[in-house]
């Protein structure tokens, strides 16, 4: 490692990018199978994809003896985290909240048009055809299963609307490649964000063979381990005992009288790879997350207890999170002001130009190219039925969410990340209703439901993380972004050929809830045509305070150090992820705050180990159960989900 970093940056070598697009396809008939298939894993719901980093570990794991006796063939740290960086890329493809979704969506409006629904008087007319499956026997066969999609009519079915979306993707993808190329001096260089994320990963390709001599990380790797060898037993086998990991504790249990029933839902897992993970958060995130969840847990039980029942949805959770997200993503802009004044100055040759040699691109490439995209989303937009106003704000608030998301991963690294059900659309039919929305924009926003339903693998935050690892691993940014570019192309048709052919072969209607997102965009299409509403006042005023209460958190601490709350903490206090993760953040968070504390930085390099064990350990045998799964086709334990 020590002669790596002190060579001039590389480029990356073809070896590393030939067996990353080797690996794709298998990769992400893997995401398939498991993730919505079988439900028996959710990789792509978390922060670090556990099937690219089980996948990183074998290939360094193969690679310690080659480095040993054939170091001329053995990968470099480099390469190792070129395929690492390629495979997330490509993952974020097939992910649970991006093609998983879009592409039975496409098949579902004509498949679930019936007289009761009337979708075909209230939906069909107002969708293009040559953007959806309007042939109604193919749109069954991938509904049903039994199918096969290797035949003349199915292709020529999918052929318009498959080019049309994937046009579309890499559109998207593209123009948050040009944004984290502006941002990137800014946030690995200017500010030193620590990009908590990656740090297991690069651990795993630069200190792997220091990991297998720790004692504490076999100790915590047997740990996660026996726990998820065990429990997987328990699923086949009943009469195996088991160790409780989820829902360990039940608030439904006690809170049964109100107000305190507003907060039944919530229960405590106590996952350890989630532990593992969040010891890498700064202390002060990891604070921020649990107690603002706590904080929200009594926001409900006031609410509850007020008998504020008149106002449906009050106190707005999504609503605030969505401001929450738009206020991250505008200070984002706000704290890297200067820099990106000098960007402008450097790509319209002004004074005082930035130093371009180490960036993906030359600044005014990535700025022509950013805005070029913005022009071309909202022509797709228009195309679909949209208005270019409409059209315009909804990927500007989608612009700004994604900036949010990269700047969440590269300073905090929070382990997930979702806002569910609070994509741009929702934010512009509360501030102007529905009852004088044109069909067209609706259309269009059901549409993008397919790339907006949640953004728990957001491209951008791994396209920012891609650029951090070519800085730690002296790889040239230029190079990296080249492998990210061919990553999205041969993943993107990879997740596409992953998803049609296990799809057709096991269908999706009625199969478990990881297909009921076929039918949300739809559904909620016909609410809006059926009954049309005006401004959503209230939900709109939750928007503005989780803006400006994100605001005064940010200012606080850009204004003084001691201040402990982070903006991102509330911002995911409410989520789906949150209420899943806070207890073992809780976890990390004690733990972490003991260590340093009593045992200082001697004491928390000494304990890295541990905590990186017990996310191999659960990573490894959590993986062999979801491929397991797969093989036999039959469901199996999942550690996550």
């Amino acid at each position: 490692m020590t002669e790596e970093a002190d060579q001039a940056p590389r480029a990356v070598t073809l070896r590393a990018i030939g067996m990353a697009c080797a690996l794709m396809p298998a990769l992400a008939m893997w995401v398939v199978q498991t993730e919505l298939i079988w439900y028996t894993g959710h990789s792509t719901a978390i922060s670090l994809f556990f099937h690219v980093t089980t996948v990183l570990f074998l290939i360094a794991l193969i690679n310690l003896p080659i480095r040993k006796y054939w170091p001329a063939r053995a990968l470099s740290a480099g390469e190792l985290l070129t395929i690492y960086v390629m495979l997330s890329v490509a993952g974020t493809l097939c992910s649970h909240d991006l093609l998983q979704v879009l592409i039975p969506m496409l098949s579902h409006a004509t498949y679930g048009a019936d007289a009761q629904n009337r979708w075909a008087e209230l939906i069909l007319p107002h969708l293009p055809s040559w953007a959806i499956v309007t042939d109604r026997a193919a749109a069954a066969d991938m509904a049903v299963g039994n199918a096969s999609m290797y035949r003349r009519e199915i292709l020529l079915a999918w052929a318009k609307p498959i080019a049309f979306w994937s046009v579309v993707l890499l559109t998207i993808m593209a123009a948050f490649s040009f944004l984290m190329a502006i941002f990137r001096q800014a946030w690995t260089e200017k500010e030193r964000l620590s990009f908590p994320v990656i740090q297991i990963p690069l651990i795993l390709a630069t200190r792997l063979q220091e990991m297998l001599r720790s004692r504490v990380f076999w100790i915590a790797f047997g740990i996660a381990a026996f726990i998820d060898i065990l429990n997987g037993l328990n699923f086949l086998f009943p009469s195996v005992p088991h160790i409780p990991v989820v829902r360990v504790f039940e608030f439904q249990d006690y809170c049964v009288e109100r107000p305190w029933t507003a907060i039944a839902w919530t229960h405590i897992n106590l996952y350890p790879f989630v532990i593992g993970l969040a010891f890498f958060l700064p202390t002060d995130l990891a604070f921020s997350c649990w107690f603002f969840f706590v904080l929200f847990q009594v926001q409900c039980v006031v609410v509850s207890a007020l008998g504020v029942e008149e106002l449906p949805g009050f106190p707005f959770p999504n609503e605030q999170a969505g401001g929450a997200y738009l206020a991250i993503g505008l200070l984002s802009i706000w704290l890297a002001r200067r820099h990106l004044a000098g960007v402008w100055r450097t790509a319209v040759g002004g004074p005082d130009p930035l130093d371009e040699t180490r960036e993906p691109m030359k600044y005014r490439s990535a700025l022509i190219g950013f805005f070029l995209c913005w022009a071309l989303l909202v022509g797709y937009g228009v195309a679909l039925g949209g208005g270019p106003v409409h059209m315009f704000v909804f990927f500007l608030i989608f612009f700004l969410y994604g900036l949010a998301i990269a700047r969440m991963r590269a300073e905090l690294g929070p382990p997930a990340h979702d806002l569910h059900a609070m994509g741009p659309e929702l934010l512009i039919t509360n501030a102007t209703g529905t009852a004088q929305a044109d069909a067209g924009n609706l259309g269009a926003f059901s549409l993008f439901f397919g790339f907006n339903r949640a953004y728990r693998a957001h491209y951008a935050a791994h396209a920012a993380e891609g650029l951090k690892i070519a800085q730690s691993s002296r790889v040239t940014a230029r190079s990296m972004m080249g492998a990210m570019a061919i990553a999205l192309v041969v993943g993107l048709f990879s997740a596409i050929w992953a998803l049609l052919h296990a799809i057709h072969v096991h269908g999706y209607s009625g199969r478990g809830a990881g297909y009921a997102f076929s039918s949300d965009a739809w559904r909620r299409m016909e609410n809006w045509m059926n009954f049309p509403e005006s401004a959503r006042v209230p939900a709109s005023v939750a928007t503005g305070v989780g803006l400006l209460f994100t605001f005064f958190l940010g200012g606080m601490r850009t204004r003084f150090t001691w201040w402990l709350w982070h903006p991102v903490g509330y911002a995911t206090c409410s989520s789906w992820s949150m209420s899943k993760l806070w207890a073992c953040i809780f976890v990390a968070w004690l733990a972490k705050s003991l260590i340093t504390r009593y045992g200082g930085a001697k004491a928390y390099q000494n304990a890295i180990p541990f905590f990186v064990g017990l996310v191999i350990g659960e990573f490894l045998v959590g993986s062999f159960w979801g491929i397991l799964g797969a093989v036999l086709r039959m469901p199996v334990y999942h550690f996550w989900g």
